[in-house]
């Protein structure tokens, strides 16, 4: 089972800012959602280790707008149970009506040198030339290390069966598990509400 979203929070990163961005995704374009009806949704987070895997769907169930079930709630530690036959009726009787599967695809850093900088320290008058040019001095240069966690998120919907939206996002240098994962799923709603995936309810 390949390494996930989780494997974020066990790296320690040269630089703290974060960026993640939307790279490409895909909806079919039968199916539409209402934002507030699903009932509830199944999150899973590919991960071998155990512990790191219910740290990551509690986090997606916690930012979850509707009502989220971790996967190791339902499953245990059996994750290929999904894989069972009639595991997608068990499911719709459960009331489940999509399933999100969160994997890390790629990890790639990327090293860049930064060169130093000579300060100055100015003087007050026209006879403090030494007291001028002695404290000079010279910050040397360092190589920083960009990391950037490439992840997919498909969403199934229970009673179509099938995949019904897939996105690839892009996260460079993520500083926590908790902020990447809200960034993601801001990045992933706003794109499903611009396509007209997820819809509005109508006005009463």
């Amino acid at each position: 089972m390949n390494r996930t979203i989780l494997a974020i929070a066990m790296t320690t990163l040269l630089v703290a800012c974060s960026s993640t961005r939307l790279v490409t995704s895909w909806r079919d374009p039968s199916v539409s959602v209402e934002e507030g009806s699903l009932n509830k949704v199944l999150f899973i987070a590919l991960l071998k280790d155990e512990s790191t895997r219910r740290a990551a769907e509690d986090e997606l169930v916690m930012r979850s707008k509707a009502q989220g079930v971790a996967s190791y709630t339902y499953f245990g530690n059996n994750i290929e149970a999904i894989n069972a036959p009639g595991m997608n009726e068990r499911m719709i009787k459960d009331g489940i009506d999509g399933v999100v599967i969160m994997r890390l695809i790629d990890l790639t850093k990327e090293q860049t040198y930064v060169p130093g900088a000579v300060h100055p320290a100015y003087y007050a008058s026209p006879y403090g030339y030494y007291g001028y040019a002695a404290p000079m001095y010279y910050d040397p240069g360092y190589v920083r290390t960009d990391v950037t966690y490439t992840i997919e998120t498909n969403i199934y919907g229970t009673k179509q069966g099938k995949l019904v939206w897939t996105g690839t996002t892009s996260t460079v240098n993520p500083s926590s598990l908790s902020t990447t994962v809200r960034e993601i799923m801001e990045e992933i709603h706003w794109k499903m509400v611009k396509e007209g995936f997820l819809t509005k309810p109508p006005k009463q």
